[in-house]
This record gives structure tokens, C-alpha cells and sequence, in this order.
């Protein structure tokens, strides 16, 4: 993982060529491996991890450059853009979830691929933008469940102290809970000794 954050990103038509030909290679990958034990191949691994990062950053790149209301925007301005991010943001999810499910227990990944898919899935979860589709509770809990697991063995950025935070406070809003409402006190504390507030993601 750290190989695969250490590469250039391209943008534009050099982003879309790349991912085209990471998910021609994840795809020539499955073929041979087949079913089974062959889909956690250190190369398959390797290749899912270069694909969802690929798609998080051209996701990143759509709302960046529309600013802080983003979402909004894109609902009212360009239906085919919301489209577009939302189906690489579901990809995102299928291809960093297989990687989660196939790595090893332990592995020094995991970490980060969880903070991956929990950050997509409260994205998806709270999705702003017109005609999207039901708030699904399954994306809540594992926005939560990811965050909360992966932030016990990694230092936590400021933006992943923030999607945490909304994401219990989200779950809490639905089904209270102790644990989850002594998870949202520490993390809140936290997040507001950097001078945050949990407002959005």
C-alpha cells in the first residue's frame, strides 16, 4: 500500500486511461486465479489497491473542483457528473472491500484499506445530491464499524477524526447506543482540541 500511495496520480484523460487499464489488469488477474483461494494473490492484492486508489482520487478531483458544495452543485449542474462519481464511489467500495476481505489477518494494509472503505461508505450513506437512492443503514454501520476498528492502530488524521465523528453521530441519531455514545464523546473531544467542528465531511 505504501508502494502504491508513493506513485505519480495522473489527472484528466491520463487518470481515465489509467483506470481503464487497472481494471483490464484486475480483470486479467480474476480470470486466471478463477474461484477461490487464488483471489488473494499478493498481485490481485496489488492490483485492487492501484484501482481503488485511481477511482478515490478522480472522485476527489470531481468535487474538488467544484468546491465546499460540491454535491449540491453537481445535482442541480450536471446529472451526468453525480453519476459518474457515484458509480466510481460504488466501485471504489466493491474493489477496496475484496482487498479488505483478502488480506491477511495482521497485515500492516488493513488499516488503511478500512479507513477507505468507511470514508465511501459514510459518502455513499449521506449522499446530498438529488434523486439518490435510500440512505442504506448497512453503509452506516460499516462507515462506523471500519473507522472506529482502523483508528485504534494507526495515528488519525483530522479527516478521518471528522467522517467518524459524523458517522456516529449519524448512527446514534438512529439507534442509541453506549459504546457508540462514548466513541462519539472521545472522538468529538478530539476533533475539537484541533479547533474542528463536526460539521461535514
Amino acid at each position: 500500500m505504501e508502494r502504491i500511495a508513493d506513485r505519480a496520480v495522473p489527472a484528466g484523460k491520463d487518470l481515465d486511461a489509467a483506470i481503464e487499464h487497472a481494471r483490464a489488469a484486475l480483470a486479467a488477474l480474476l480470470r486466471v486465479a478463477g474461484d477461490g483461494e487464488g483471489e488473494g494473490s499478493p498481485l490481485i492484492a496489488e492490483a485492487r489497491a492501484l484501482l481503488s486508489t485511481l477511482l478515490e482520487h478522480r472522485i476527489d478531483l470531481a468535487v474538488e473542483r467544484l468546491g465546499r458544495d460540491a454535491a449540491e452543485r453537481l445535482g442541480r449542474d450536471d446529472a451526468a457528473a453525480v453519476a459518474a462519481i457515484r458509480a466510481d464511489r460504488d466501485e471504489a467500495i466493491a474493489v477496496s472491500g475484496a482487498l479488505l476481505f483478502w488480506l491477511p489477518p495482521g497485515d500492516p494494509a488493513w488499516p488503511e484499506v478500512a479507513l477507505v472503505v468507511g470514508r465511501l461508505s459514510y459518502d455513499r450513506y449521506r449522499d446530498p445530491a438529488p434523486r439518490a437512492e435510500p440512505p442504506d443503514p448497512d453503509d452506516l454501520d460499516a462507515a462506523c464499524d471500519l473507522l472506529l476498528h482502523a483508528a485504534r492502530y494507526q495515528d488519525t488524521d483530522e479527516r478521518t477524526m471528522l467522517y467518524l465523528v459524523l458517522a456516529l453521530r449519524d448512527r446514534q441519531r438512529l439507534l442509541a447506543c453506549p459504546s457508540d455514545t462514548r466513541a462519539l464523546a472521545v472522538w468529538s473531544k478530539r476533533l475539537m482540541s484541533l479547533g474542528l467542528e463536526p460539521r461535514s465531511a
